[in-house]
C-alpha cells in the first residue's frame, strides 16, 4: 500500500502514514458519519415531487444500492455510468460507488448519442443506469459489454441490505469521472478522487463560510462540477439541505429560492441571466439568499447589481473540471473589481508561466498553472493528454491571466485564443468585457480572423437582449472610448442569441467555425 514519509522522531526513526488510515476522507465514510450525527435531518428535497430524504435515508439507500451493484458483479475500480436528471438516484449511485470502490460516471444528457457513445467506450462501464425519460435515447447506444438499467427497476425501498463502513478505502483512488465538452477533440474523462472532493468541500466551507444551516439549490446539472462539487457535496459534508431542480426553468428556480429559503447556489452565466430576467425575480424578496457563484465567463456588472439589490453577493469563479471546480474566486464582502475573478482558494497554489521554465513578472500575462488538493491526477485511459496537461503536480490550464500585488487574478483569455495583430497581442476577454458593458448586449464572443496586413484582427459575434435594436456600428462605438484603436473589432456580427454547449455555456468553438471568415 502507498506510504508517505512525514518526518523523523527524536530517536531518529522514520514516522510513516499509511494512506489506508485516511479512509475517513472517503465520500462513503463521510456520508455515513453524517447519518450518525444527524440521522433525521433532511439532506435532500426534490422540488419536482416534494420528496424529502434524511441523512439516514441517504445512508440506507446508498447501502442498498452498493449491495445491488455487488450482486450484479461490480468489481473495485470498474465504472458505473448514469444518464439522469437531478434526482436522488444520482446520490444513491455516487455514494454506493464510493463505498465499494466503483467509479461513478455522470453523463451529460445534452450531448449527441455519438458523443455519449464515445464516453461510454472510453469509460468501459459494465452498467449504465438511466432515467425513463431517456429510454428512446438509450436505444441508440451499443449494448455490447454493457447492461442498461432503468433506475426504477432498482426498487431500493424494498431492499434491506446494510453494509458496514468501509475501513480500507484509499482517498487517492478515483471517485468520479467528469467528461469535458471536448472542444479540442474527443471528450476527456477527468479523474476526480475522494481526496479531490474532500479538499473542494473544505475550501468551499472555509472560503464561503458554509454552515449546518445552509440550503443549496442544485439547478446546475450534476454531471457538471458546478452542480456536483461547487456547493453540493460541501453542503452534505456540513449537514445542510439540498433542494434539487430536476431540470432548469427560470421562474420555478426563483420560486424555489424564495419559498425554500435557499442561502446559496452555483450556476453558469447563461442560467443566471435567465433567472435575473425572469418575471418572478422582480416579484420575490429572496431574503435568505447569501451568495451565488458564477463561472465560465466574467460576470456582467448589471447582473451583480441586480443580485446586490436582493441583499446577496454574485461571486465570480474561475475553475475547471481538472481543479474540481473553483480554484480562484471572489469572497463574500470583497470589492467587485472589473475583470477580476478573485483570489486563490485556501488550499490551492498557482503561478503564471511564459514557458515551462519561466514565470512572468508582476502584472505580466502568463498561462495559469495550478497545484493543490483539488487538482486531478489526470485523464482516464488517456496517458498522452495527461502527460501534456499535468506536470509535476501542476495542471496547465491553457488560460491566460494577470495577477496584481494583492494576489487578485484577472483572466485575459486562452493561451491559444490571443489575437496576434502585427506586433501586438490582443486579449479577446478585454474586448468582450467592454462590449458587455452595454445594456443592449446579452453575450459576446471575440476571436481573431485572418488579415492580409496585420496577420489577424478582432471579430465580435454579439447577441442582443430581447426587444432592443443593436447595429454593428454601435458595437464598435462601445469599444471606441474603452481601448486602443488597434484592439477594436474590425468585424461585428449581431445575432438574437448565441449557441450553447451541452453544459449551458456559450459554444465558442462552434461560433468561431461558423463565423471564421473575414467579413
Amino acid at each position: 500500500m502507498p506510504r508517505v514519509d512525514l518526518s523523523q522522531n527524536a530517536m531518529g526513526g522514520v514516522l510513516l502514514m499509511n494512506l489506508d488510515n485516511l479512509y475517513t476522507l472517503t465520500q462513503g465514510f463521510i456520508i455515513d458519519k453524517r447519518a450518525q450525527i444527524t440521522p433525521d435531518r433532511i439532506a435532500i428535497h426534490d422540488a419536482s415531487d416534494g420528496s424529502r430524504y434524511s441523512y439516514k435515508d441517504l445512508k440506507e439507500r446508498s447501502d442498498r444500492c452498493a449491495q445491488y451493484l455487488l450482486d450484479r458483479g461490480l468489481k473495485k475500480g470498474q465504472t458505473v455510468s448514469a444518464l439522469l436528471m437531478n434526482t436522488i438516484e444520482y446520490f444513491d449511485l455516487l455514494f454506493a460507488c464510493a463505498k465499494v470502490g466503483g467509479v461513478f460516471v455522470p453523463l451529460n444528457y445534452r450531448l449527441s448519442p455519438k458523443e455519449i457513445e464515445s464516453i461510454l467506450s472510453n469509460a468501459r462501464s459494465p452498467f449504465v443506469f438511466y432515467d425513463p425519460v431517456f429510454c428512446e435515447q438509450v436505444k441508440n447506444f451499443s449494448k455490447r459489454g454493457r447492461e442498461f438499467i432503468d433506475i426504477g427497476s432498482m426498487d431500493l425501498k424494498h431492499r434491506t441490505d446494510e453494509i458496514s463502513l468501509n475501513k480500507e478505502g484509499d482517498p487517492t483512488t478515483p471517485l468520479v469521472l467528469i467528461y469535458t465538452s471536448g472542444s479540442s477533440g474527443e471528450p476527456k474523462g477527468v479523474i476526480q478522487t475522494h481526496l479531490n472532493a474532500f479538499f473542494k468541500s473544505v475550501d468551499s466551507i472555509i472560503d464561503f463560510g458554509m454552515t449546518y444551516n445552509d440550503v443549496v439549490l442544485v439547478t446546475a446539472p450534476l454531471f457538471h462540477v458546478a452542480g456536483l462539487n461547487a456547493l453540493t457535496l460541501p453542503c452534505l459534508h456540513m449537514g445542510g439541505r439540498l433542494v434539487l431542480q430536476r431540470k432548469f426553468q427560470a421562474d420555478e428556480a426563483v420560486r424555489i429560492l424564495d419559498e425554500e429559503g435557499v442561502t446559496c447556489f452555483a450556476v453558469v452565466p447563461t442560467i443566471l441571466k435567465m433567472i435575473v430576467s425572469s418575471k418572478e425575480f422582480s416579484n420575490r424578496k429572496l431574503r435568505s439568499l447569501r451568495f451565488l457563484m458564477v463561472g465560465g465567463e466574467p460576470l456582467d456588472p448589471m447582473i451583480q447589481r441586480a443580485i446586490a439589490d436582493k441583499g446577496a453577493y454574485a461571486l465570480n469563479v474561475f475553475g475547471l473540471s481538472e481543479t474540481t471546480d473553483g480554484a480562484i474566486y471572489q469572497r463574500i464582502g470583497h470589492e467587485a473589481m472589473e475583470g477580476c475573478v478573485g483570489q486563490l482558494a485556501t488550499h490551492v497554489d498557482a503561478k503564471l508561466m511564459l514557458s515551462e521554465s519561466t514565470e512572468t513578472s508582476e502584472g505580466e500575462p502568463g498561462e495559469l498553472v495550478v497545484k493543490g488538493g483539488t487538482v486531478s491526477p489526470g485523464y482516464w485511459e488517456n496517458p498522452g493528454k495527461t502527460v501534456e496537461t499535468f506536470k509535476d503536480g501542476w495542471v496547465w490550464t491553457g488560460d491566460m491571466a494577470i495577477k496584481d500585488d494583492r494576489g487578485y487574478f484577472y483572466m485575459v483569455g486562452r493561451s491559444d485564443d490571443m489575437i496576434k495583430s502585427g506586433a501586438e497581442k490582443i486579449s479577446p476577454a478585454e474586448i468582450e468585457l467592454a462590449i458587455c458593458s452595454s445594456p443592449k448586449v446579452a453575450d459576446v464572443v471575440v476571436f481573431g480572423v485572418p488579415d492580409e496586413k496585420w496577420g489577424q484582427v478582432a471579430k465580435a459575434v454579439v447577441s442582443k437582449k430581447p426587444g432592443v435594436s443593436l447595429s454593428e456600428q454601435e458595437v464598435i462605438e462601445i469599444c471606441k472610448n474603452k481601448m486602443a484603436s488597434y484592439k477594436k473589432p474590425r468585424y461585428v456580427v449581431v445575432l438574437d442569441e448565441l449557441p450553447l454547449t451541452g453544459s449551458g455555456k456559450v459554444d465558442r468553438a462552434l461560433i468561431q467555425r461558423l463565423f471564421s471568415r473575414s467579413d
